[in-house]
């Protein structure tokens, strides 16, 4: 036991990895027995996968028990010799992605040189532990008609998965939260780190997928979250293959949805092929049965994109000063009209003129038939750009140097552009954007002895988005001849913003981008220990993850920002005056401008340590034990700008040693800043790091009546990944002056100056920092499912019931806040009554999800596969991750049913091979031409359904309730729930696109109080949607290229299946009205119900 615990314990202490995103392997284990059920000592137990020829062998301890470990995805051929018996030899034994695939071997008494054989097949069932997952393999990815190369229209065919309301990209695992899933290729995470949503491109072509697998519940101690998305590539073979393709979409392919004018417009192609073999140089290697390679590339093109750019320019008169039939226009000199309504072309500032000429063309006689009378979008151009082209690469290698010893690496690139014109100017031009991301994979497995294993990971994911604009700042400004604007200008694109008051032009603007815009890139450093001994198989890690996120924001007045309003042509008469007369002066009303911005490095670490038993308590029952001890940290941002409000002492607590870095324009004498080891805080992170996230997990798996049946439960607890983020390169360390307002009779700015000479003094109030519990706690979720499965012709059964209960969520309300009553809230008493509205973070949200499934899954078997599932589940709570109430004084009354979890679910999909030509059922004796034209027919299709979501309905007006923060007595505009008066769900036949439900059920809160409707109170429409497949092979020669067309049709019967229903009842001539259709996402990436649009492919498999 010493010399073990020598060889186990340096291991786990010096090894290094990311928990969230462990191995990819598979492992075979069972029993081997006697014709009398005793096990059998000494058996040598074999696994050879059949396309690599690639051996792992065993043999069965003193109970009779083996475990295969480390094993690839694939087809395996298992043998089993021991001496007096015959050889045991199951074929087709199909293992995907970490599957704990038990298969017991029974051994007849007999010659060796006999040999007893069985056909394996798929398992369908789960036998040996208690989590709920799903697999997808390459051909169900290529042949599922859902008319997309990414991954995430995929994950949705799953069970109890599915995207999270608003369309974004957080998928729901049986009730799982933001923050509670990962993402990982070949065992390496792909998730961002900082929200843990994932890296989506790095995901969006699936032709170098070889399977994805989908844990939605009771994962093991091994993975820190309830969801984990695992993508496993293709390897090479000891045999050559690869394909090309192209996959085309034309307009005549796609619908027109009832709310569109025209059918969506573009040609696209998604051309790519693959290659993967053995690495063979002639006469110098022959790498079969060792050395593989794999290679894909996949890539986007089309045709180019028309953009309309409509915006409304200015008169042509009026760019020449003359504003006849405009209202009077005063000289601002002597408050006299100008004669004729004629600006005098010597007074026409050169700095507007440049403006004008550079940013606005002329009017077009077509759209601007009056010469006095300014027309909308009176200028129009149809402006062509090329497609934004995407490629997507992966290159993979495997080596085995032996039975002890093998590697693995991969490489993912994915390149993406978006060349879209920026506003609605032509003059403006195109952004350039290039978003690049990499990936990288490498693992190292070493066998110490047959029962020990080690496996090593390294990975990274780097998300890097450079954007910029087509117009450089600085060269703007040297070419307008710009003053007054800040020192040290980036040098960044960015425009000077021209903005508009009581007059309907197109604003010069263009978004101020950076370089390199935001970055964010992850490593992860992986090492797994699977000892067997006994009947436990037992697994250990110690795991380290590096994040970093970095981002430079401009301030969009950084260039200057100009607005023009008739302040200095109207001498103060109302109706007089024209804000393009006072532009063409170049006096504006406001004017504002920004310091240079900050780079905010943020960086942490996260420790994760786990150990797992897989107890095999007799031949029927396996027992799974789990720990996991969980140590995140905080964010740290490098140069140290972190900032947050303490609610203790009242003032602004920032890292140590960031006082010298606080902007000289912070007014000091309005609120206090402290540095945070002098309140006892952390000097970096400034929240205490929560240090006791210690995460049991149990699961049973009880097999009664032998492999065929199982009933499974399970229970574990689950942390958030990543910690709560602070304030970071802002506030108190980044501040601007006011806006500057010019004032009428003596204007200090006057153009080329866009600021007062005068300028330098800062505001006299800031905004107050969020201000964040300091012993803020990581959320985690208790879930446990019930699970009875059974396989029979050659389906597997399974009926669950799953449960989710998240504790400790945090949350926001402002603590700033005055009574809830009818007075106004400058007369009220506040905590801080210097300051405005101040959130705080603490803990105390959660919600409880529950569920009952159904699942009936069928593997490819005599031509046919499908899978279908159905789910009732309800789920209640309060608040997601970080968000605010409503009242501040009553967290309680946020508690509802949740937004994106339908009551029912039901999802189908299905292949099936028609059952003619050679070596089928039908016509199998057919002549050649005859069976070229019948046999490879293959058809597919899925079928979604799910009741819709609960919507919330809204009110906007004037503050009832004197707590939205105001300067005056004047309650501000807000936008809450209104008074519920009845149930405002209209039966089915009376619910339209133009009234989906009784507006009149709801009223305005009175003053005094918040209204008394409940959050999702409102049903949403439903999705109903058929996707359909057709494909053909042609197959010339058995072992020859074969050629397959396709043509797949999603929401093939074109059912109109709408988005969801305006709530709010403030605005009267929409509210009720459905104005779009594409489910309750609007065109979710997960059921993909728009309108119909076929795609056809073209493949050569070779």
């Amino acid at each position: 036991m010493k010399r073990q615990l020598s060889v186990l314990l340096p291991a786990v202490v010096l090894s290094a990895a990311v928990l969230r995103a462990q191995t990819t392997f598979a492992t075979i284990t069972g029993s081997v027995n006697d014709p009398s059920g005793a096990g059998v000592v000494g058996a040598t137990v074999t696994a050879t996968n059949t396309a690599t020829n690639v051996t792992t062998s065993a043999t069965s301890n003193e109970l009779g028990i083996y475990a295969l470990p480390q094993l690839q995805e694939g087809t395996y051929t298992v043998r089993a010799k021991a001496a007096g018996f015959k050889e045991f030899l199951a074929q087709n034994v199909v293992l995907v992605s970490r599957d704990l695939r038990r298969l017991d071997i029974r051994l007849e008494v007999g010659s060796v040189e006999t040999t007893v054989e069985v056909s394996a097949g798929a398992t369908l069932i789960e036998t040996e532990t208690a989590r709920l997952a799903d697999a997808k393999t390459a051909e169900v990815l290529k042949t599922l008609p859902l008319n997309t190369r990414g991954l995430w229209a995929f994950l949705a065919l799953s069970p109890n998965v599915l995207q999270a309301g608003g369309g974004s990209s957080t998928l729901r695992f049986a009730g799982s939260r933001g923050n509670q899933s990962n993402w990982s290729i070949d065992g390496v995470t792909f998730s961002d780190g900082v929200d843990n949503t994932q890296i989506g491109p790095l995901a969006n072509y699936i032709e170098s997928f070889q399977e994805i697998k989908i844990d939605m519940a009771n994962n093991t101690a091994e993975f820190g979250t309830i969801g984990q998305v695992t993508i496993v590539t293709k390897s090479g073979t000891n045999q050559l293959h690869g394909n090309i393709f192209d996959y085309y979409s034309t307009p005549w392919f796609r619908a027109r949805d009832p709310f569109a004018l025209a059918r969506p417009a573009g040609i696209g192609h998604a051309p790519g092929g693959s290659i993967g073999g053995p690495v063979v140089l002639p006469k110098l290697y022959n790498g079969r049965n060792k050395t593989f390679f794999f290679f894909s590339f996949e890539t986007s093109r089309g045709s180019a994109v028309n953009q309309l750019l409509n915006p409304t320019v200015p008169l042509a008169n009026w760019r020449n000063g003359l504003f006849t039939g405009a209202p009077v226009i005063n000289d601002p000199t002597n408050n006299q009209p100008f004669p004729g309504q004629q600006i005098p072309a010597s007074r026409i500032n050169a700095t507007s003129r440049r403006i004008q000429e550079r940013f606005y063309p002329l009017p077009q006689p077509e759209w601007q038939t009056s010469a006095t009378v300014l027309a909308a979008q009176n200028y129009r151009e149809m402006k062509v750009r090329p497609r934004d082209p995407s490629t997507y690469i992966v290159a993979r290698g495997d080596h085995h140097f032996s039975d002890k010893d093998k590697i693995q690496g991969r490489f993912t690139f994915q390149r993406a552009y978006n060349r879209t014109y920026e506003g609605n100017l032509p003059t403006i031009g195109r952004r350039f954007q290039r978003r690049d991301n990499r990936g990288l994979g490498s693992s190292y497995t070493h066998m110490f002895r047959n029962n020990m294993f080690n496996e090593f990971r390294y990975g990274f994911a780097l998300n890097n988005n450079p954007v910029e604009g087509p117009i450089n700042g600085p060269e703007l400004v040297r070419e307008l001849g710009l003053t007054g604007l800040a020192p040290d200008l980036p040098n960044i694109p960015g425009i000077l913003k021209v903005n508009w008051t009581g007059v309907g032009l197109a604003p010069i603007t263009q978004p101020d981008y950076t370089r390199p815009g935001f970055r964010n890139f992850l490593q992860d450093f992986q090492d797994h220990i699977s000892w067997f001994r006994g009947r436990h198989n037992m697994k250990f890690g110690v795991n380290l993850t590096r994040v970093e996120w970095d981002s430079l924001n401009a301030n969009p007045n950084l260039f200057g920002s100009v607005t023009f309003s008739n302040r200095f042509t109207s001498a103060n008469i109302a109706g007089q005056g024209h804000p393009y007369a006072d532009f063409l002066l170049g006096i504006p009303s406001n004017s504002a401008r920004a310091f240079a911005p900050v780079r905010v490095d943020r960086k942490r670490w996260q420790y994760d340590f786990y150990y797992t038993d897989d107890w095999k308590v007799s031949q029927s029952l396996t027992v799974n034990l789990g720990l996991r001890y969980e140590l995140h940290n905080g964010w740290i941002e490098e140069g140290n700008l972190t900032s947050m409000f303490d609610i203790g002492s009242g003032n602004i607590v920032i890292a140590d040693g960031a006082s010298s870095k606080i902007s000289p324009l912070f007014p000091r004498n309005y609120v206090g800043i402290v540095e945070a080891s002098s309140l006892g805080l952390p000097g970096s992170t400034l929240i205490r790091r929560d240090n006791n996230n210690i995460a049991p997990r149990i699961g049973v798996a009880w097999r009664p009546f032998g492999q065929g049946t199982v009933i499974r439960a399970g229970y574990g607890l689950f942390f958030d990944v990543v910690p709560r983020n602070l304030n970071q390169g802002a506030i108190p360390f980044v501040l601007n002056e006011p806006a500057h307002t010019n004032t009428a009779g003596s204007p200090e700015v006057i153009l080329p100056r866009v600021f007062p000479a005068t300028a330098g003094a800062g505001p006299s109030t800031v905004g107050i920092p969020a201000a964040v519990n300091p012993d803020l706690k990581m959320p985690y979720s208790m879930q446990y499912n019930v699970t009875i499965e059974k396989q029979k012709w050659d389906t597997g059964f399974r009926i669950s019931y799953i449960g989710t209960n998240t504790r400790h969520g945090d949350w926001s309300y402002d603590i700033n806040s005055p009574a809830v009553d009818n007075q106004p809230y400058v007369s009220k008493p506040r905590r801080f009554p210097r300051y405005p509205g101040i959130s705080y973070f603490t803990n105390g949200a959660g919600h409880q999800y529950h569920a009952l499934t159904t699942e009936a899954e069928r593997y490819m078997a005599k031509g046919l596969y499908f899978q279908t599932s159905w789910s009732w589940a309800r789920d209640i709570g309060d608040l997601e991750r970080g968000a605010s109430v409503e009242n501040p004084f009553d967290r309680r009354r946020e508690r509802a049913v949740a937004l994106d979890i339908p009551t029912h679910r039901y999802n189908a999909n299905f292949i099936y091979q028609l059952p003619f030509g050679k070596g089928r059922k039908f016509l199998a004796n057919a002549n050649k031409a005859l069976d070229l034209a019948v046999r490879g027919w293959e058809i597919s299709g899925v079928y979604s359904y799910y009741s819709g979501q609960f919507l919330t309905p809204l009110w906007s007006g004037p503050d009832p309730t004197g707590t939205a923060f105001s300067n005056s007595a004047t309650a501000p505009l807000v936008t809450i729930r209104p008074d519920h008066l009845r149930n405002a769900n209209l039966p089915g036949d009376q619910r339209s696109v133009g009234r989906w439900f009784d507006a009149g059920a709801f009223a305005g809160p009175p003053a005094g109080r918040f209204g008394t409707s409940a959050k999702g109170v409102i049903k949403g429409p439903n999705v109903n949607v058929w996707h359909a497949g057709f494909f053909k092979e042609f197959i010339f020669a058995e072992k020859g290229p074969r050629l397959r067309w396709e043509m797949t049709a999603t929401n093939f019967f074109n059912r109109v299946n709408y988005s969801n229903p305006a709530t709010n009842i403030s605005q009267v001539a929409n509210v009720g009205v459905i104005s779009g259709v594409g489910g309750v996402n609007g065109a979710s990436t997960g059921d993909l119900p728009g309108a119909r649009a076929f795609r056809m492919g073209v493949r050569i498999d070779f």
